[in-house]
């Protein structure tokens, strides 16, 4: 017995052991530092898009953290495979295996890696963000969440619609910049016009003064848009900050039934030019 453990335990083998040790601390080491290094890389490059206001903050932290997984994961790999080749452990059926493996995977997973694709490009270019209203396709809400697979919006009804990001081919954005609020007043083409403008203005200066907090600049009554044999459109158009343009445009039309009832002008029951409805006082 102390024989066999003699000859297990010669110089020849400590030796290979301990270069076997070392060689496998250089690769830990070296993953180490790789990966310090290349979250350090990483850290540095999103910082100014933050700094400069390229990318929201959120938008540059969640590309920043996929970016260190994938190069985290990345590591890993490329780990295992020199350790299992310093145990001197065959790893050709290994990476035969996972190519076969990952091929079917990739064609089974094609929708997959779409959304993630186009989830990835949406977040770096920014299209949209947490808490902006826009509508994509038949559907239109407010974002509440934005991943790599699926965007999740939140109707005015408060139903949650979560979107593929793969399907989104075509966005609106309507909380980027000033919106505008628009309202056609329709008045019957007997009314007397000049009276009629002079009224849209001075109610326009009062709504200027009562909606200041939600406006960006004063109302401008713009003038005749449509006109027919029966009726007369007036556009009236105001600069809002986003999302501020429906209530506004509530006002302006809550505003201007009241003004005309009083002043007797009521509007025809007939559709002006457009499809507008002129059942109301505006569209």
């Amino acid at each position: 017995m102390t024989s066999w453990l003699n000859e297990l335990l010669t110089k020849d083998l400590w030796m290979m052991v301990t270069t076997r040790a070392i060689h496998i601390a250089v690769i830990f080491l070296g993953a180490f530092l790789a990966l310090r290094g290349l979250r350090l890389l990483i850290s540095q490059i999103i910082a100014p898009l933050t700094a400069g206001k390229a990318l929201a903050g959120k938008r540059a932290m969640t590309l920043g953290t996929l970016l260190q997984s994938l190069i985290r994961y990345t590591v890993y790999a490329v780990v295992v495979m020199m350790l299992l080749k310093e145990l001197q452990i065959d790893t050709t059926s290994i990476i035969a295996g996972a190519g076969f493996l990952g091929l079917a995977v990739g064609v089974g997973a094609q929708s997959l890696i779409k959304d993630m694709v186009t989830g990835f490009f949406i977040i770096f270019e920014d299209q949209f963000g947490v808490g902006d209203y826009i509508a994509c396709g038949e559907m239109s809400g407010t974002v509440v969440d934005i991943g790599f697979r699926v965007t999740r919006l939140r109707d005015a009804n408060g139903v949650l619609h979560i979107i593929p990001n793969g399907a989104i081919l075509k966005v609106s954005n309507y909380t980027r910049g000033h919106m505008q609020a628009v309202v056609d007043v329709a008045v019957p083409v007997s009314s007397e016009f000049e009276q009629i403008m002079l009224l849209l203005e001075q109610h326009c200066r009062e709504l200027d003064i009562e909606l200041e907090d939600q406006l960006a600049g004063s109302i401008k009554v713009l003038g005749v848009v449509a006109m027919n044999t029966t009726v007369v459109t007036i556009r009236l158009l105001a600069d809002t900050p986003p999302l501020a343009q429906f209530g506004v445009e509530r006002a302006i039309r809550r505003k201007i039934i009241v003004a005309l009832s009083a002043a007797g002008i009521l509007p025809p029951p007939v559709v002006a030019e457009g499809g507008a409805s002129c059942g109301d006082a505006t569209q």
